[in-house]
């Protein structure tokens, strides 16, 4: 009985966490546009990868998770660069763009 309720436990804590970081990706995602958009360079792909996890006390000191991921833009449609994006929980707490070749 114990064995089973500790698997649909981690199981819900697998699920919500999948949840979760789906929620962060897609935030990103828009921060990395918007950010794209700013600078008049393109976001490549549409996406951003997983970059780095780790846990981190927030303003109102609650534990949560930092999440940084990272994405390619071009602004000459010649050279790649990449840029990153730090979410604390559902929230973006930076955008860091390469140095890139303005024409």
């Amino acid at each position: 009985m114990i064995d089973n309720g500790l698997t649909i436990l981690l199981l819900f804590g697998l699920a919500w966490f999948w949840w979760d970081s789906r929620g962060a990706a897609e935030a990103a995602i828009q921060a990395a546009k918007n950010s794209c958009n700013r600078a008049e360079v393109s976001f490549l792909n549409d996406t951003v990868g997983w970059k780095s996890l780790r846990l981190k006390r927030n303003s109102r000191g609650r534990i949560q998770f930092q999440r940084t991921y990272f994405f390619e833009f071009a602004s000459d449609m010649q050279q790649r660069y990449q840029g990153e994006v730090i979410m604390l929980g559902q929230y973006v707490t930076k955008v860091n763009l390469d140095a890139y070749r303005v024409w």
